[in-house]
């Protein structure tokens, strides 16, 4: 009967109530939405970084490099000859190295050059066909084969860099050998080729140029120019050689690297590697740092500065939701203190029929507790809500997989519980006034 009474009293005044309603929800919704985004964020980075201790590229910003080359969001930072990472590939202290070389997309979806070790670190093999075993082979993600319509055996052209336009490559055509099954990591969204493919491409784009600046210097007649047209040789994104060959040892390299043969100047952008022992995190990072020109830099490091950046903007998010919920237990205070006094020849009335002052007081805060419930009821599903959508439009491009959003945990659990205390210490005064009701003196003033 108590609960009635105090449904059918929020109703007296739905706009009221209403009101309440739609702040409680608000402000449930932004904090159960960040706990569930701060929850499976931090899941997300420390699954991509799961088997990397360590990743070597070119100088720059570490994060850059750890955000271009684990999580396949931000540009590379530069190449690195591959003749300078086996030296630390090798290392006695490293379990594997992965080598990685970026440059290329399709769709806007990057494609990888690696080797099978990249599938065996996430200990993945593909739902449909095989992996690559040849240049030009590629197994691409769920994510891929779903948005890019592409299927066993089809057959497409990269585009040069990582955007949507740019060059693209049409005499080079990759050919899908394996799909891989969907796993909410940004491998969802890669395509990966051995390394051989990247390099075959941007080989032929150099010998191009070489040909064009050939013909540049006969035409011109300038021998000093003919001698640098044909001793020049670009290595693409690193620049030139720091090690002094000349173009006709260049020459004989590429010839070897067509035949299956490393090049002393062949780039890669980046390695992943696990170490054996605590002892190489603290000898080989500073140890390259210091001594090499390319970087070292230490996933966890990285992404628990990244985390502390983005905490400053989370906690401004998350006062915000209290201070919503404040003023929601605010305007709970205000109409159960003003219906308390509206309904107090009411109240009084039940008294005088035998209504225990207990029920009284469990009548008011019945209405604080419904109208908190509701609240969170409806902030729940909007949170919900909310997170489906930025999963839809904005996580993806970050390669970010929020699906499992819609289970409990024990903190939206923790912040429901906080929420409904404080509606039920705002109805705790009017409560106490209901419970101390005179009734002879409110009958006597009707």
């Amino acid at each position: 009967m108590i609960l009635r009474i105090a449904f059918k009293n929020l109703l007296h005044k739905p706009l009221y109530a209403g009101l309440c309603w739609l702040l409680l929800a608000c402000s449930t919704a932004v904090l159960l939405l960040l706990v569930a985004l701060n929850r499976q964020a931090k899941e997300q980075l420390e699954k991509q970084i799961a088997g990397v201790d360590m990743v070597l590229g070119a100088k720059g910003s570490p994060l850059q490099l750890i955000l271009s080359s684990v999580y396949n969001l931000d540009a590379p930072t530069g190449n690195i000859y591959l003749r300078d990472a086996q030296r630390f590939m090798q290392h006695p202290l490293v379990e594997y190295a992965i080598p990685v070389s970026l440059g290329d997309s399709y769709r806007g979806y990057r494609i990888i050059g690696t080797t099978h070790a990249y599938l065996d670190k996430y200990k993945l093999k593909p739902a449909a066909g095989t992996v690559f075993n040849k240049p030009m082979e590629v197994v691409i993600g769920a994510t891929v084969a779903k948005r890019a319509g592409l299927a066993l055996g089809d057959s497409f052209a990269g585009t040069h860099g990582l955007g949507e336009k740019g060059h693209v490559h049409d005499e080079h055509q990759y050919v899908v050998k394996g799909i891989l099954p969907a796993t909410g990591l940004s491998l969802d969204q890669l395509i990966l080729t051995p390394l051989e493919s990247v390099w075959a491409i941007h080989e032929t784009k150099v010998q191009i140029r070489e040909e064009d600046e050939h013909e540049h210097a006969e035409n011109t007649g300038n021998e000093q120019d003919d001698y640098h047209a044909a001793h020049h040789h670009d290595h693409g994104e690193a620049g030139t050689d720091p090690h002094g060959e000349h173009s006709h040892e260049h020459a004989n390299q590429a010839s070897q690297e067509s035949n299956g043969q490393l090049s002393p100047t062949t780039q890669i952008t980046a390695v992943l590697m696990k170490f054996k022992n605590p002892l190489a995190q603290l000898q080989l990072p500073r140890m390259i740092n210091e001594n090499t020109n390319m970087q070292a830099a230490v996933p966890a490091i990285e992404i628990n500065r990244l985390q502390s950046l983005l905490g400053s903007g989370t906690e401004v998010l998350r006062i915000l939701g209290w201070l919503l919920a404040a003023l929601a237990a605010c305007s709970i205070f205000v109409m159960l203190v003003q219906g308390t006094h509206e309904r107090r020849y009411e109240l009084a009335l039940l008294r005088s029929m035998g209504c225990r002052r207990g029920k009284l007081l469990g009548l008011v805060l019945a209405e604080a507790a419904i109208l908190g419930i509701a609240g969170i009821l409806g902030g729940f599903l909007l949170g919900r809500l909310a997170g489906w959508f930025l999963q839809q439009q904005v996580f993806t491009r970050y390669h970010l997989n929020f699906s499992g959003s819609w289970r409990l945990t024990q903190a939206d659990m923790l912040t429901a519980a906080a929420i409904l205390a404080a509606c039920l210490l705002a109805a705790g005064f009017p409560a106490i006034r209901a419970f101390r009701l005179n009734i002879s003196k409110t009958l006597a003033n009707a």
